[in-house]
Order: C-alpha cells, then sequence, then structure tokens
C-alpha cells in the first residue's frame, strides 16, 4: 500500500508539470508578425504579389494606391527588396519605381514602410507609405494597407506577397 501512495505522489506532479506544458503550448498563437519579429532581414528577397483583397463598403472606388496606379495594377507586380533597404517594385506593365524600405515598429504593431525615391536621396524624400504586417513566413507575407473611407471609418486593401 506504501509502494501504491509514494508511486502516485511521483506520478501527480509529473502529469501536473506535463499538463501545463500541454497547455502552455496548446494556447500559444500561431506564426505572425510577432513571433516572427519583423526585421529587414526577413522581408529581403524577390517577392511578387500574388493576390489583393478589398474590405471596402460597396461601391468605394479607390484612384490610386502608393500615388501610383489602381491597386488592381499591383497585382503580379514584383518587389525586389534588399537588406540594406533599398529596393524596388515593377509593375506588370513595366513600369519601375525605386524604393526605400524598412520596418516600422515592432510585434503587432510591426509596420511595412517605404518611400519612393524618383531619383532622390532617400534621406530626402519625406512622404513614405505604411502596411500593417498581418503575416510573415519564410514563403510569404501579408501586408495591408488602411484607406480612409470617410466618417471617421477605415477601409483596407490587403497584399500577399509571395516567393
Amino acid at each position: 500500500m506504501q509502494i501504491k501512495v509514494l508511486v502516485m505522489k511521483k506520478i501527480i506532479p509529473i502529469m501536473m508539470v506535463a499538463f501545463a506544458a500541454f497547455f502552455m503550448s496548446a494556447c500559444s498563437s500561431s506564426k505572425n508578425a510577432t513571433d516572427l519579429k519583423a526585421t529587414n532581414g526577413k522581408l529581403a528577397g524577390k517577392w511578387t504579389v500574388s493576390n489583393i483583397s478589398v474590405d471596402l463598403p460597396q461601391g468605394f472606388k479607390v484612384t490610386d494606391v502608393f500615388d501610383q496606379a489602381p491597386f488592381e495594377d499591383f497585382k503580379g507586380s514584383t518587389w525586389d527588396l534588399i537588406r540594406n533597404g533599398k529596393g524596388s517594385f515593377t509593375l506588370t506593365n513595366g513600369t519601375k519605381e525605386d524604393i526605400y524600405w524598412s520596418i516600422f515598429g515592432s510585434g503587432n504593431d510591426a509596420q511595412f514602410q517605404f518611400k519612393k525615391l524618383n531619383g532622390a536621396k532617400a534621406k530626402n524624400v519625406a512622404d513614405g507609405y505604411r502596411l500593417q504586417l498581418q503575416s510573415i513566413t519564410s514563403n510569404s507575407f501579408v501586408a495591408r494597407s488602411p484607406v480612409d473611407i470617410g466618417n471617421g471609418k477605415t477601409g483596407y486593401i490587403t497584399y500577399t506577397f509571395t516567393k
């Protein structure tokens, strides 16, 4: 009888530790911008915009994004992001823009930001664009761009980039 009690006293703490470890791993979030610690190194590479989705009221029109072209024109565009922050994007019609890019913020607040250079040095360009990073993997990242739809409300255009 004493052996059963002794064994039970040892098994119960082990089971509690195992249950706690299982519970903590089951409650962890999936890999997103927070878990992957968005850095220039994570986003460096050649990317293609493979999908664009919109969360806008029906009938709401967005004329141009990034002061460049309609958002539909960015589907299939290629983005060459160099680790040092230099880069470019090329639309499917051949239009190419040199950019300077970086990650702004961290965790759930991480944003992909870039500014079009138009022949100027990055330090001399004040205006740019920020997209909220939604997820990052080694082969894709998702970023969404807020769109002011009036009355204090915001819609979104979401871009999926793939390698």
